[in-house]
């Protein structure tokens, strides 16, 4: 943690220079019966030293100059005084001043290069940890609190952070998940900090904006200990260095959601324009029939057969439900995109979906074989009726339209057991001509029609609708060739396991 310590020491330092004199005193004292006064000289030597290693400058050089005379008082002759009788001592003691002085400034300049590389060291690690957390943080919110929280790690300081719209106004994000205490802001005076550009300061506490490449993203509202005094030097520029970042990551969030509001402006137009391009062009043939078929009806110079007249009104009635049909495929697509509803799943047996699915498309397989492989032992599968019905009645409904009469269309399903989890696979599949030339999965784009010269009603939804549709189950659906020749599509479907539920 990057605290105070290493940067300020208190006016104790004197006193703890005259304690290290001391204890040098009382250590040489056993020794200087043993040995010459010359050699005391270096426990007041590693005194010294060692005061360096602890003190500030000012204690250190006391340190220094103590031992010195605590040297000549106790252990040069006379003793118990300042005097000096042979002038080889007054020579050491200059020396041992010079020498006691010179280890201090080194030992000091050491140290203070050793604090130096240690603060930036944790500056640094700090930085890292703290850009490391707004990276992945997804919005300003989350970003506010990652930095609340590294201030109050780090100074042990309340923090709050205000963030700036486009017109200038500040607002000030609440970190719920966080059980730090806000400081009491002045918002005029933030307000001030974001307009001026410059710091601002009420009492303790620190106004800092969050200046970026673009603008000011907002202010950054700091309130340190009181018991502290304050930030130091080295403090400020880390704080101010956590602003900076903050402001970038507030400015990269800020581009993001620019970008991603362009992205999916142009992508409402992109798809507003491809809808009405082909609902255009797939509505002007079933609306020219009925009008012809209309305009027919409505002539009163001569009487229709009835037979002619039914088969008018059929013609109407069968364009008409391809118009609706249409128009449900995109409508079903936009609540299946855009999440409009819940999904209301229950437990269902496959092969009671696949029996709706192929009663509803009668009509289309009159002129198909149908070829059923569904094992007895299939578990249940938990979903939403209407959709699974929908997205195999969709499947069938493009092996109907999309195949010549005789084509052999073949239901299928198995469990994928040593899946995780375990999935039931159902296979709707033919052998037709197959898909057209290409990647079959881009047939799940939406408007993507395999031929688009053919004349099968379509905007090319279908696959689209299905796609989604099983996304929302938690499976996924693929588009496959055939080992029988045609077209494969394989439904991967979740099992989902519940108490009570049989096999």
């Amino acid at each position: 943690m990057y605290t105070r310590a290493s940067l300020r020491s208190g006016d104790w330092g004197y006193l703890q220079a005259a304690t290290l004199t001391a204890i040098c005193t009382l250590l040489a004292y056993p020794l200087s019966r043993r040995l010459a006064a010359v050699n005391v000289v270096m426990v007041y030597l590693l005194g010294t030293t060692l005061g360096a290693l602890r003190l500030r400058r000012g204690p250190s050089a006391l340190a220094a100059l103590l031992n010195v005379l605590a040297f000549d008082f106790f252990y040069v002759p006379p003793l118990f005084s300042f005097d000096v009788e042979d002038v080889e001592y007054v020579v050491t003691l200059a020396v041992m001043l010079v020498v006691a002085l010179v280890i201090a400034e080194l030992m000091l300049r050491i140290r203070h290069h050793t604090e130096i590389a240690g603060a930036r060291e944790r500056r640094t690690a700090v930085l890292y940890a703290m850009s490391r957390e707004l990276a992945v943080a997804a919005d300003a919110q989350r970003m506010a609190g990652v930095a609340v929280r590294h201030l109050r790690e780090v100074f042990n300081s309340a923090a709050a952070v205000f963030v700036s719209d486009a017109i200038g106004e500040l607002t000030l994000l609440e970190t719920p998940y966080l059980d730090y205490a806000t400081p009491s802001v002045d918002a005029h005076i933030a307000r001030q900090a974001a307009e001026g550009g410059g710091e601002r300061s009420s009492g303790w506490d620190i106004y800092v904006p969050l200046q970026a490449a673009l603008r000011v993203m907002g202010v950054l509202v700091v309130s340190p200990d009181r018991a502290s005094g304050g930030f130091v030097a080295e403090e400020r520029q880390l704080l101010d260095a956590l602003a900076a970042q903050l402001a970038l990551s507030l400015e990269r969030a800020l581009l993001a959601d620019a970008a991603e509001a362009a992205h999916l402006a142009a992508e409402r137009a992109a798809l507003r324009n491809t809808l009405l391009t082909s609902i255009s062009h797939d509505l002007r043939t079933p609306l020219a029939a009925i009008a012809g078929a209309g305009g027919l009806i409505a002539q009163s110079d001569h009487s229709l057969h009835p037979d002619r007249r039914v088969t008018l009104g059929r013609l109407i009635e069968q364009k008409a439900r391809d118009m609706s049909q249409l128009l449900s495929k995109v409508l079903d697509l936009m609540r299946l995109e855009f999440g409009t509803g819940p999904l209301r799943p229950e437990w269902h047996s496959v092969d009671d979906l696949v029996s709706l699915a192929l009663r509803n498309n009668e009509v289309r397989l009159a002129e198909r074989r149908l070829a059923l492989d569904l094992p007895a032992d299939l578990p249940m599968i938990l979903v939403e009726a209407t959709l699974i019905v929908q997205i195999l009645g969709n499947l069938i409904e493009n092996a109907g339209k999309h195949t010549p009469p005789g084509t052999t269309i073949k239901v299928s399903a198995r469990v994928q057991s040593h899946a995780r989890p375990a999935t039931v696979i159902v296979v709707v599949e033919d052998n037709g001509p197959g898909f057209p030339p290409g990647d079959p999965e881009r047939l799940f784009d939406k408007f993507q029609r395999g031929r688009p010269e053919s004349d099968v009603i379509g905007v090319g939804l279908g696959l689209a609708i299905c796609r989604a549709a099983v996304r929302m189950h938690g499976g996924e659906i693929r588009a496959l060739k055939s080992p029988l020749g045609g077209a494969r599509f394989e439904i991967a479907l979740p099992v989902a396991t519940a108490v009570g539920v049989p096999a």
